[in-house]
């Protein structure tokens, strides 16, 4: 069979997560398969490069599929995005080499996470609220100590699940616009545990608004032990991009 690769922009506040679930049929993955099924007449398992969590959005979800059914990719498309809700939107659908593996082939992940300083009445629904005073240095100083190849498993949610807790996390940063009020962190690593980024994210504002201590949250983080740093919302997080 031909595989597919898929780029997929979502809008994924109001869904239970990209993967598919037992106890619900609210997710990226099911109303996109469902689509495709009933589009080209077989079951199809559609493999999903980021498995986001419940409420985060995508910009570059990649996926693929395989089928001999399909005999025009721009019909499809069209039909794909006439079926499906208006918060889900196939970018694009292209021919791809039978052993490529949207999650196993990928050799990074980008997302980004959207900070308001500011009330926001129109754009609240994607940003998450952060009305305290931030100290950038002590961020930075974390930023340090969370860069590189290391064991996030201080910071992933449901660690006994994990037996590799190692990222090598390329890039971690932010841009603060201080104009608009808004602070918009990147992250950048070749995989991510579950919640990680949400995690990072929350310990790191944690201790740039005084909650953490940083020398505490910094030898902890290094031995391993638990963070009580709080999981940032998901409404406000974006995958970004996928590097093949």
């Amino acid at each position: 069979m031909t595989n597919y690769r898929l780029t997929i922009e979502y809008d994924g506040v109001d869904f239970n997560g990209w993967q598919r679930q037992k106890n619900t049929k609210n997710t990226i993955q099911e109303f996109i398969e469902s689509s495709l099924k009933s589009l080209l007449k077989h079951d199809i398992t559609l493999i999903g490069a980021g498995r986001t969590d419940s409420g985060v959005s995508a910009l570059n979800q990649v996926a693929n599929f395989k089928s001999d059914a399909v005999t025009d990719k721009r019909k499809l498309i069209y039909s794909l995005n006439s079926m499906l809700p208006e918060t889900i939107f196939i970018k694009d659908i292209k021919e791809v080499s039978p052993d490529f593996h949207s999650r196993y082939s990928a050799k990074k992940r980008e997302y980004i996470y959207r900070i308001s300083l500011r009330k926001k009445a129109l754009e609240g629904r994607y940003y998450h609220r952060l009305i305290y005073n931030i100290d950038f240095r002590l961020i930075d100083r974390l930023i340090e100590v969370f860069t590189g190849y290391k064991s996030f498993r201080s910071l992933c949610k449901n660690p006994s699940d994990k037996h590799n807790f190692f990222c090598n996390v390329s890039k971690l940063d932010y841009d603060y616009r201080k104009r608009k009020e808004e602070l918009i962190f990147r992250i950048i690593s070749d995989r991510f545990l579950h919640s990680m980024v949400r995690g990072v994210l929350g310990c790191l504002t944690d201790v740039g608004r005084g909650r953490l201590d940083f020398e505490e949250t910094k030898n902890a983080f290094n031995k391993g032990e638990k963070i009580k740093a709080v999981f940032l919302p998901g409404n406000a997080l974006f995958l970004k991009k996928i590097y093949y």
